[in-house]
């Protein structure tokens, strides 16, 4: 499961990955049994231990990493979901999880993974089919309506059986490796029952490397309280298997909004700063964190970046701002997690003239005028003091918008997972960003 080849030929590679993902999956699994014996409202771990979606997780991270280190192109993310029967949703409750209990991770790896829960947190996690949504109708029953008329709900986790006939069958569709293709891969690779990968294999595995490298010593922190597992991947209806009254899905959903939070912050931030409007980046912030409160269903079916750029232009309509949405679309296109159908293909629900349900994609002034507007227009008036806008704040770029409502500091929101922070300087890092925009990261400790 997950390192399965097409090829009869690539049986043995296939088999020595899946050896050292196996060896990569105890290892952690035995260290989070340990962590979660010594916390003290955990006194029984046959709930998690017994739930195969929990050590599928598991499977899809040792299994990611290992492909990953050897630089397999034709199973690359999101392959090893399909692999597992997981969706996005699954795989974002394990990731910090497991950077907390193998500290020993090379650098790159951790940076891998990271980057991997930006994509499961931006929107893959919010597309159709995704688990989310079966959590969200129990931990919200005000969205049940509206997230069983769009036909969001995930279905049942497939066994590992259905799995296996499923990649069968459509192994069969696949051509084989031309033999020139091969051959010319073994000259370079020095392996001809490889699959392709970008660069020559490591000699030694992934667990030898993890073995030999001394934990760092702070290498990421975690603000967050720590959550036992047990709730996390219990069935959204039961109740929190280590006290309260909430449902294990409120637990989930409230991890996983406090990341989203996290993630937008930072993409706010940085927005801002390109902008040269970092006056604007709480406000903005602000009307992000009510629309995922109190507007969640504009999330459903899209990517966090279209309701960010949305709110940052929202926020500039309102404080009077000489910004224009074509300035906003040209400096996100600088960002390193831009894809051009952020702002080219929105969705949109139609209903044609027989009420019938039908979607399409427009384009991001379209949504936000049609969608974003109606539905956010009372946060945004919220931000106008009584008295028009502010004489100051043209004259003053540290200057608050009056009557705005406050929001706690960027340096108290959720931490998202893994969290790289300097070991002599208090500064935040978006793994995505660490090369094109090192230089404006340094920055960071000023939010």
């Amino acid at each position: 499961m997950g390192l399965n080849c097409t090829n009869a030929f690539d049986i043995p590679w296939a088999e020595a990955r899946k050896m050292e993902a196996s060896k990569l999956y105890y290892r952690v699994l035995e260290a989070i049994c340990r962590a979660e014996s010594l916390n003290t409202n955990v006194n029984n771990l046959t709930p998690l231990l017994s739930n195969e979606r929990f050590h599928r997780c598991l499977i899809a991270c040792s299994a990611e990493l290992v492909l990953a280190t050897h630089k397999t192109v034709i199973m690359m993310f999101p392959a090893v979901l399909e692999s597992t029967g997981l969706t996005a949703f699954d795989l974002s409750k394990i990731i910090e999880n497991f950077v907390r209990h193998e500290e020993s991770l090379p650098r790159e790896l951790k940076r891998h993974l990271n980057s991997l829960e930006e994509q499961l947190l931006e929107s893959m996690a919010w597309e159709k089919g995704s688990s989310l949504y079966n959590s969200l109708v129990v931990a919200r029953p005000s969205l049940a309506s509206e997230i069983n008329r769009l036909g969001l709900l995930a279905e049942s986790m497939p066994s590992l059986d259905d799995i296996v006939a499923r990649q069968n069958f459509h192994a069969e569709d696949l051509p084989a490796t031309p033999s020139k293709k091969r051959a010319a891969d073994s000259d370079e690779n020095g392996d001809s029952r490889s699959p392709k990968r970008l660069c020559i294999e490591p000699r030694s595995t992934l667990v030898d490397q993890i073995s030999q490298t001394p934990p760092a010593k702070q290498s990421y922190t975690l603000k967050a309280k720590w959550r036992p597992l047990q709730s996390t991947f219990a069935s959204p209806t039961v109740s929190n298997l280590v006290g309260g009254n909430e449902k294990c899905a409120e637990v989930g959903v409230h991890i996983f909004f406090s990341k989203i939070l996290k993630l937008a912050a930072i993409r706010i931030r940085n927005l801002c700063e390109r902008l040269r409007h970092v006056e604007q980046t709480e406000h903005v912030y602000n009307i992000f964190k009510q629309i995922l409160d109190q507007q969640t269903t504009l999330f459903f079916n899209r990517h966090i970046d279209q309701l960010i750029l949305c709110s940052l232009y929202g926020v500039a309509k309102v404080s009077q701002l000489t910004l224009t949405f074509k300035e906003i679309v040209n400096n996100y296109k600088r960002e390193q997690q831009c894809i051009p159908e952020v702002f080219r293909s929105v969705f949109v629900v139609n209903t044609n003239h027989n009420g019938g349900l039908g979607s399409r994609h427009v384009d991001i002034i379209v949504f936000y005028n049609e969608v974003f507007v109606p539905a956010v227009k009372p946060f945004l008036v919220a931000l106008i003091p009584s008295g028009g806008a502010h004489p100051d704040n043209k004259k003053n770029p540290n200057s608050q918008i009056p009557g705005s409502p406050k929001s706690p500091p960027f340096s108290n929101l959720p931490d998202m997972s893994p969290k790289k922070v300097s070991s002599s300087h208090n500064v935040y890092i978006s793994p995505l960003r660490q090369t094109k925009h090192q230089q404006e990261n340094q920055h960071s400790n000023k939010l």
